[in-house]
């Protein structure tokens, strides 16, 4: 039998890629994938019949069940504990050969053969003790349970309450319920129907705190004490014990076994590891409230704002343009002026012409660091870490350590720093300026040709020459008028230069500096969201991948049933 179909290809395929997102998620694995090399290792195996172990704690007498099936001694038993010290298979004869491999796989230390027809399909397994003196017998039955098809717990009316039983065993392995059967034994020793029952709902109780509600029991007596009290049960255990033989051996298929059993394991180590990244039935909720990650991701924006010094980048566009300007259209007198300025200050040039507001802006790690932009994103990540479940908050802190964030950061800046730099490094000129430093030398040639006018008439004066008329314009001396308006369009020649000079460098400005706003607030907004959003997407991813198993299980289930 190869009871691999398309459904638990389908299954081991899911389950490949939730390992795979929880790898991603720094989850440990290993569980997973151990039940995936089972699965796929138990469907490698020939042969039509599936494995039942009759486990349960000393002297439950679990052999006694084993032989009171078979009708023969295929197990030991006996009053000195323990009795059964590795596991004995009791197997169909025809089918011997090809089920050795894999009782060889499961771990049975003896098979003993039979040919009983009704038990053809049924490769019964007597486990040693979980809780046996050996130590040795509890790491047996540990190591032989996992790859088992079904168990048939066997109780007694002493020991169906025991704790390791019921949370070492029955908890844990309650997605095998469907493939899980319960036989209280020595019912015979409890005195009557009324204490049998008692014993039987109390059990139930139990079991289905456990997560097994509903699952078969049967009291029976596998061998029986022949000491029943007035009223006890005679042929009743006969009976229980049939019903249990039916259950085995009628309600049972092969195929449908394995194949539930390895869908179910399969679906609970998915469920598992969705459990340890946060992840349920209903979803998976956010780590951190999108208002919480907004405000968080304001605050690192305008750090890494005012780490760049944008306003800086502004005020340096301002204050080359205005250099520019007064290069272009100072005229003689503002070139001599500055020329003595530069001579005091003792540098040969401007200074404001050497100022660059893209080398200032790209220059930015010279200046400032990001601490303070990581400080709200570290908030934000104890945040999430307080509530991140256990096994995902070493990945949550490994996603968002200082270093990292800091390195993302600073490889964002500098990226926007030169997208939104990249073809904007000329600096603008208007045409206007050198019309205006013609103008201011024509303005101060009126001024000296009338100073120089005036000279001359005082100086024929002097000499006691006669003086020509002097033309006027309203009354004033034309020497008068080309001093004082050479003057007045000078200081308005310099206000129309500044203006211009002003308001290019402020336009100039705001493209550079909008573009560095947006550039930064794009870049560090997706740097700073990049731990958590691929945090959340691979979540998301899992919960996909758990959601794709569960479809596929219960289409393996609905198959093979």
């Amino acid at each position: 039998m190869s009871p691999a179909g398309p459904d638990l290809g389908a299954c081991l395929a899911s389950l490949d890629e939730v390992i795979t997102a929880a790898g991603a998620l720094g989850l440990d694995t290993a569980p997973a994938t151990a039940v995936a090399e089972r699965a796929r290792q138990r469907l490698g195996f020939p042969g039509t019949a599936f494995v039942l172990a009759l486990a349960g704690g000393t002297g439950v007498g679990k052999s006694s069940l084993l032989n009171a099936l078979a009708g023969t001694e295929v197990s030991k038993a006996g009053p000195v504990r323990p009795v059964t010290g590795e596991p004995v298979a009791w197997v169909p004869a025809d089918q011997a050969g090809e089920l050795g491999p894999l009782l060889d796989w499961v771990g049975a230390g003896r098979a003993v053969t039979h040919r009983e027809q009704q038990f053809e399909d049924l490769c019964l397994l007597d486990l040693p003790d979980y809780d046996s003196v050996e130590r040795g017998h509890r790491a047996t039955v540990d190591e032989v349970m996992p790859k088992v098809d079904a168990v048939c717990w066997v109780l007694d009316p002493e020991k169906y309450n025991d704790r390791v039983l019921h949370e070492d065993y029955l908890r844990p392995l309650a997605h095998h319920a469907d493939r899980a059967v319960f036989a209280l034994n020595r019912a015979d020793t409890l005195g009557g129907n009324a204490a049998v029952e008692a014993v039987v709902a109390d059990l139930r109780r139990a079991l289905a705190a456990d997560g097994l509600a509903g699952r078969p029991v049967f009291a029976i007596s596998a061998a029986p004490s022949g000491k029943q009290a007035a009223g006890a049960p005679d042929d009743g255990d006969t009976r229980e014990l049939g019903r249990l033989r039916a259950w085995l051996t009628e309600r049972v298929e092969a195929k449908a076994v394995v194949a539930e059993r390895v869908a179910a394991e399969c679906l609970a180590a998915a469920v598992a590891l969705g459990r340890q990244a946060g992840i349920d039935a209903g979803g998976a909720a956010p780590l951190v409230a999108s208002d919480q990650r907004g405000a968080a991701l304001e605050r690192a924006v305008a750090a890494a704002r005012l780490a760049v010094d944008v306003d800086g980048v502004r005020t340096a566009c301002v204050r080359r343009a205005r250099a520019e300007a007064r290069a272009a259209g100072a005229g003689p007198f503002g070139r001599v002026l500055g020329w003595l300025t530069r001579r005091r200050q003792g540098v040969n040039e401007d200074p404001d012409r050497s100022v660059d507001p893209v080398a200032y802006a790209r220059g930015w790690r010279r200046r400032a660091t990001l601490a303070q932009a990581v400080v709200p994103l570290r908030e934000l990540t104890r945040q999430a870490t307080t509530v991140a479940p256990a096994a995902l908050r070493r990945e949550v802190s490994r996603r968002s350590a200082p270093a990292l964030l800091t390195e993302r950061l600073t490889d964002a800046v500098d990226g926007a720093v030169i997208q939104a730099t990249t073809g904007r490094g000329g600096v603008p000129r208007r045409r206007l300026w050198p019309v205006v430093g013609v103008l201011q030398a024509a303005a101060l040639g009126a001024v000296l040709l009338g100073l120089l006018w005036l000279a001359a008439l005082w100086l024929a004066g002097e000499a006691g020459a006669g003086a020509p008329d002097m033309p006027g314009v309203y009354g004033v001396p034309v020497p008068v008028v080309m001093i004082g308006g050479g003057v007045v369009a000078g200081l308005v020649l310099g206000r129309v230069l500044e203006a211009s000079a002003l308001l290019t460098g402020r336009r100039w400005a705001g493209r550079l500096g909008r573009e560095l706003d947006k550039r930064i607030a794009a870049q560090v907004d997706a740097a700073a969201r990049a731990p958590l959003t691929e945090l959340e997407a691979a979540r998301s991813e899992l919960l996909t991948h758990v959601g794709d198993l569960r479809a596929a299980a219960g289409a393996a289930r609905r198959t093979a049933s």
